[in-house]
């Protein structure tokens, strides 16, 4: 359903400070496919090969924009400064947020690569620094000095997979699969949509989330 008035407010802002962030550069992310192998599960490999824990393997279906990438790294970015994250890691951070919710299990369950994907998306999520805003807020900034593509690049060397050219884009199923309530929203206020539940993400009010 529509969010309520406040919440749709808070929207708004979000949507504001991502674009903002999206004006300099877009998320760094990449879909790839992930070849067969018998060294362990496309997940276990990845994380065995990553550098740390800001690179990232999400779901074919998780990643629907720009905007909710950024609004998503915001939230975990301002929680990573604070000391205040819900998760023990900042990548299980960032996915809590994709994915809407408060519990680390089902985040995993609904942004994660399922059993037998052949694609995924890998993200990298940039640190930060807290810059405060014209409130006297923390705000975290992206600092984008390291190289997105360079670092893509030797990941997927070692795991031997190989970068797609499909660009990010909605999809109503990848959507019901992240847990988005999509219902009662027309098509040109979906990324309210997505908005609204990465911010449901600390409403420990429904026994769902």
């Amino acid at each position: 359903m529509p969010p309520s008035p406040v919440n749709a407010k808070t929207i708004i802002e979000m949507r504001l400070t991502s674009r903002r962030a999206m004006l300099s550069e877009p998320f760094p992310c990449a879909l790839v496919a992930m070849t067969a192998n018998d060294e362990g599960s496309p997940v276990d490999r990845f994380l065995q090969h990553r550098a740390d824990a800001r690179w990232v393997l999400i779901g074919l279906h998780a990643v629907q924009s720009h905007v909710q990438l950024w609004t998503a790294w915001i939230q975990a970015a301002r929680n990573e400064l604070r000391n205040t994250m819900v998760a023990r890691s900042i990548d299980a951070e960032f996915l809590r947020y994709l994915a809407g919710t408060h519990h680390i299990s089902e985040a995993f369950s609904r942004a994660g690569v399922g059993s037998g994907d052949g694609f995924a998306w890998i993200v990298w999520l940039p640190p930060a620094e807290g810059e405060a805003n014209d409130l006297g807020h923390l705000q975290p900034k992206a600092l984008l000095g390291e190289s997105f593509d360079e670092g893509l690049n030797a990941l997927l060397s070692s795991l031997v997979w190989t970068r797609e050219g499909r660009k990010v884009s909605f999809s109503i199923e990848g959507l019901e699969r992240l847990g988005v309530d999509v219902e009662g929203w027309s098509e040109e206020r979906l990324e309210e949509a997505i908005l609204a539940h990465v911010l449901m993400a600390d409403d420990q009010s429904s026994s769902h989330r």
